[in-house]
């Protein structure tokens, strides 16, 4: 007995470590992105709204700051620098998405990020499924059964990201799509009434105002959500292979980056909070012994004297004119 009753505290022991380690770090894109204004927020919320539309608790202002914020917070990419209108006109540029490119290139960062809110509406479809449960409760059993959910609503809050590389500000290399789906409200959710005590909660559409902060908060959530969620795991096209890695060395900070290419380099520059620290060229650029006529590899490691929080920025070219480029903060995260 006295066995087992020491193996079950050592199993409980156990669990009881793992439950309190601290979460794996999530994957970062290792890419510097410049944010732009978001769009079509002001257009999404101007449309004339049907007979049982439920009206957006945000203004086209607060959408895009909600938008804007859920998507730097995310830690989706390494790092993310949020434009404003005043930083696109410059050099009496018109063109935001050319201003995006300047921009880009003045902040040393990798890619474009522009969102688009495509729709925003929330439109009530009345009782549900639960109504007859609901209704049943609150008769038989004399509670007004404000917890059930017996009215469904239809949200359809879309907004598409595209990621534009500086040196192509036209054609997106990804895309993905974002959407919003039905939500179903208790009679808590919608604003509770006294009239609940004489009529079935499935009866009462509660308040309007609550309805819509209830709504737009859930439906907002949900598509910031599927937004990260596509953002993080959309795979961004390469014209080479390239990984750089934060790696400990000696008491401070060092990369290693490692390039599989069909060509060889022509260039491969690592610069530290946007001064280079090492750079290679022409005979300097030796592929490595495993390489072979079709695939070209390199690995190089760089100790960076800079503590944690620096911003390590790694651009290779290859000898057709191909480039990729990878940021990412040594230490972890910027704060």
């Amino acid at each position: 007995m006295r066995a087992i009753a020491s193996l079950v505290l050592a199993a409980a022991a156990s669990l009881a470590g793992c439950a309190s380690a601290p979460p794996a770090p999530q994957t970062l894109h290792p890419y510097k992105v410049v944010l732009l204004p978001v769009e079509g927020a002001t257009a999404a919320l101007s449309g004339k709204p049907g007979e049982h539309d439920v009206a957006l608790a945000m203004t086209p202002e607060a959408l895009d700051a909600r938008i804007t914020d859920g998507v730097t917070a995310s830690h989706v990419f390494s790092d993310v620098v949020v434009a404003k209108a005043a930083d696109l006109a410059v050099r009496g540029n018109s063109d935001d998405m050319q201003g995006a490119s300047d921009l880009a290139r003045r902040t040393s960062s990798d890619l474009i990020l522009r969102i688009v809110v495509k729709s925003a509406r929330m439109t009530d479809l009345g009782n549900n499924g639960n109504t007859f449960w609901s209704t049943l409760t609150w008769f038989m059993v004399g509670l007004p059964s404000f917890w059930v959910s017996d009215r469904t609503y239809e949200t359809d809050i879309a907004v598409q990201a595209e990621l534009y590389d500086p040196a192509d500000p036209v054609k997106p290399t990804a895309s993905v799509v974002a959407t919003s789906g039905k939500q179903e409200l208790d009679l808590w959710d919608r604003g509770l009434t006294p009239y609940v005590i004489v009529v079935p909660p499935a009866f009462l559409k509660g308040s309007a105002q609550t309805v819509s902060e209830t709504l737009t908060n859930r439906a907002v959530a949900q598509v910031m959500t599927a937004l990260v969620l596509e953002l993080r795991t959309r795979e961004i096209p390469s014209r080479f292979e390239m990984d750089v890695v934060d790696v400990p060395n000696m008491g401070a900070g060092s990369v290693r980056v490692s390039i599989a290419s069909r060509r060889r380099l022509r260039s491969l520059t690592v610069e530290v909070d946007g001064k280079p620290v090492k750079t290679w060229a022409e005979s300097g650029l030796v592929e490595d012994k495993d390489s072979t006529p079709d695939r070209f590899s390199y690995h190089r490691d760089v100790v960076v004297p800079e503590a944690d929080g620096a911003h390590v920025r790694v651009i290779a070219e290859d000898e057709g004119g191909g480039r990729e480029v990878r940021t990412l903060v040594i230490g972890g995260v910027k704060p």
